[in-house]
């Protein structure tokens, strides 16, 4: 929709080049019709109304179930039809099926047996079924996925009422869907992004850590943290400040302009982090105060939501003051709110926190007419757009951080998690609400280390033992943010050992960022940073109900564990996996009991593994990242072809293992690098790059 311009009444979310045809042929059968093209055939049946899709095989992939029914007659769900204003179209489950996707949802990750709505909403945290990010795309373990291309209310049930089927209903005289099939999630999640766009890749330094807090209050407050991070050689790439920039910041709102009383000088600020190589983050809403010139302004010029009695702005209810939107379907109002953006963007600021849009007032009138419930979902897609596309014209790359999203916000990353409580199971429930919406068609996301409110008061900091705890699991996830409500989250605030741990496990992920960005760049492909289990492993039955593990790239499996201490099952896939800590191998495609203290984090790595690592480092960019040393993890004999890309240059390498010898060669480097072959008993073997290591 967003290329497409946003005058139709019902918006299609699909891209200018996505696939619009193909070759097909009708048949007309005695009991109905037959649509085939060279992969698929669509039979229609015609009493009663059925249909089935089959693969090129002959293989039903997906079929609606006409008849849900008890024991009275009576329907458990109505077969695919419509009725008094709405329409639903009803799906048969097979006994075995695993349902993903839907967006950022906290329950289990396998959405079979429950039911929701698609509707965006602030969700106040992370219990509820409320969700943030809404995507209508529905993955199925049976080889097919629906993408309903529609930007209304959708009303999910997925196998709730009845265990014989989904259904989905939506408010509207038609339905607008897409089905998809493929031989796995990965496959269908692809094709989706053919439909909705690709993901975008953000910067390698977006990669490093970023600490927030809700928030600093002054410029004093930013360069003490700033001055403490590097004085505790804890590596931090992002200072990011919540609304206390701005003037008229009461409730979730501002007029995007400094407050030079607290934050005196900004451009000297900006200037004072760049040479102790931090960069800034600001905050921002889509919500103007209406005590502000940039109400007056907005107004005045159609630039905001206007309600529909003709009375003035639409209003933004429920925080300390009612707010006025901008409207973002008028392009005059886009360019304004870009401009805005740019001025801070020009000054040095580098990437922009966009929060909230989940509240767009319902009785909103936009300027191209669409009604407010037509736009109420898509309304957080156009205001990140807007803002991601400054900063790609002032800067060169694209990057937001954002809280809601929609159908097609894997073009605008980075989305997190909103605002969990400082609790084990809120944490737990932030892993699930991120692996879903990677599920969803993402390739990016984080969460708030350590939990945003405590409980039962807002201003109760998390345990020492689970801010390690969360954080070793975000310093290990595809971005690493800590933020938290009042309290302080930087590491030093929680004492020894946290201090220590954390640095640990910061410092590892900065030596990992060419591992790190190599898996990311591969996001423009559909591939995402961070992944569930069932992504790589979806013909494992056993993955679709794992949500609290995940793959971090190709070759790294993180089990985060939610308590101080003790132990925990862990499933390992099919293949051989290391023991990161102490080379230990496991065979996978079973479940093993794994002890770890408070310093250890479950980290396992694939057999047949060549992990680069990078120097340490304080920020990303602190230096190049060489020299490289290669961490082998052998797995059987033969040739394996690893490639490691990333902004200057494209590395190709071959390992080689025969008997117990191995032998790592490419490049090219101008330098003999550090190869380190792991075998489970004994220390690990030494050489170096195009060397025969004998690690026997």
């Amino acid at each position: 929709c967003l290329s497409r311009g946003l005058g139709d009444v019902y918006k299609r979310q699909l891209v200018d080049d996505a696939p619009s045809a193909s070759d097909w042929k009708m048949t007309e059968r005695t009991d109905g019709w037959s649509v085939a093209t060279a992969a698929l055939t669509l039979e229609v049946d015609r009493a009663p109304f059925r249909m089935r899709l089959k693969d090129a095989a002959g293989t039903v992939r997906f079929m609606d179930e006409p008849n849900d029914r008890d024991i009275r007659g009576g329907y458990h769900h109505f077969p695919t039809g419509h009725a008094r204003g709405l329409l639903w179209l009803t799906a048969g489950l097979q006994p075995d099926e695993a349902l993903f996707g839907l967006g950022e949802r906290f329950g289990a990750l396998n959405r079979r047996g429950q039911a929701f709505a698609s509707w965006t909403v602030d969700a106040f945290g992370v219990r509820s079924d409320r969700a943030y990010k809404n995507v209508p795309l529905l993955l199925s373990t049976q080889g097919y996925g629906v993408f309903f291309d529609m930007t209304g209310p959708l009303y999910f049930d997925l196998g709730q009422a009845s265990v014989a089927a989904w259904q989905a209903t939506a408010r509207a005289d038609h339905l607008r869907a897409y089905v998809i099939v493929g031989d796995g999630i990965a496959p269908i999640i692809k094709s989706y992004h053919q439909l909705t766009g690709a993901p975008a890749v953000p910067p390698d330094w977006s990669f490093g850590f970023w600490i927030s807090r809700w928030g600093y209050r002054n410029r004093d407050e930013v360069m003490e943290v700033a001055r403490r991070m590097r004085e505790e050689r804890v590596p931090c790439d992002v200072i990011h400040v919540d609304p206390y920039w701005m003037r008229y910041h009461e409730g979730h709102h501002g007029d995007l302009e400094w407050d030079e009383t607290a934050f005196p000088d900004p451009k000297g600020m900006i200037a004072e982090l760049k040479a102790l190589g931090f960069r800034l983050s600001l905050w921002e809403s889509p919500y103007v105060p209406l005590d502000s010139p940039m109400r007056a302004e907005g107004e005045q010029r159609g630039f905001l939501l206007m309600a529909k009695d003709g009375s003035g702005p639409a209003l933004v209810e429920g925080f300390a003051k009612p707010s006025a939107a901008v409207d973002f379907t008028n392009p005059d109002a886009v360019e304004w709110f870009k401009a805005k953006n740019r001025k801070l963007l020009e000054m040095g600021v580098a990437v922009i926190k966009t929060d909230f849009a989940e509240d767009m007032p319902d009785d909103a009138v936009p300027h191209d007419g669409t009604p407010a419930e037509q736009l109420h979902n898509l309304y957080p897609l156009l205001y990140q757009r807007a803002v991601f596309e400054a900063t790609k014209e002032v800067h060169g790359y694209g990057l937001i951080w954002g809280r809601s999203g929609y159908a097609g916000s894997q073009r605008f990353p980075v989305h997190w998690g909103g605002d969990p409580g400082c609790t084990f199971d809120d944490m737990a429930a932030s892993l699930r609400g991120a692996l879903s919406w990677i599920l969803s068609g993402a390739a990016f996301a984080s969460f708030d280390m350590g939990g945003f409110f405590g409980i039962p008061t807002l201003t109760d900091p998390p345990s020492p033992e689970l801010y390690v705890r969360w954080s070793q699991m975000g310093l290990l996830f595809s971005h690493a943010r800590a933020h938290g409500h009042t309290a302080p989250r930087e590491p030093w605030a929680y004492g020894e050992p946290a201090l220590t741990i954390f640095r640990r496990y910061a410092q590892l992920r900065y030596r990992l960022l060419p591992y790190l960005y190599a898996a990311a760049r591969r996001a423009a492909e559909g591939v995402p940073l961070a992944r569930p289990l069932v992504y790589d492993y979806p013909s494992d039955p056993t993955t679709h109900h794992i949500d609290d593990e995940y793959l971090l790239g190709p070759d790294i499996l993180v089990a985060p564990m939610f308590k101080p201490r003790g132990s925990r099952e862990i499933y390992l896939p099919a293949g051989g996996w290391y023991d990161y800590w102490t080379d230990q191998r496991f065979d996978g495609g079973h479940w093993i009991r794994y002890d770890a203290e408070l310093e250890t984090l479950p980290l396992f790595v694939r057999a047949g593994a060549v992990l680069p690592m990078g120097p340490e480092l304080q920020y990303a960019n602190e230096r190049a990242w060489d020299p490289l040393h290669f961490e082998v993890y052998p797995a059987s004999e033969g040739v394996t072809e690893m490639e490691l890309i990333d902004d200057r240059r494209r590395l190709r390498f071959t390992m080689t293992v025969d008997r117990r010898q191995l032998r790592l060669e490419g490049g090219p480097l101008d330098y003999a690098a550090g190869v380190r072959v792991h075998r489970e008993n004994g220390p690990p073997d030494e050489g170096r790059l195009g060397q025969m290591i004998d690690f026997d």
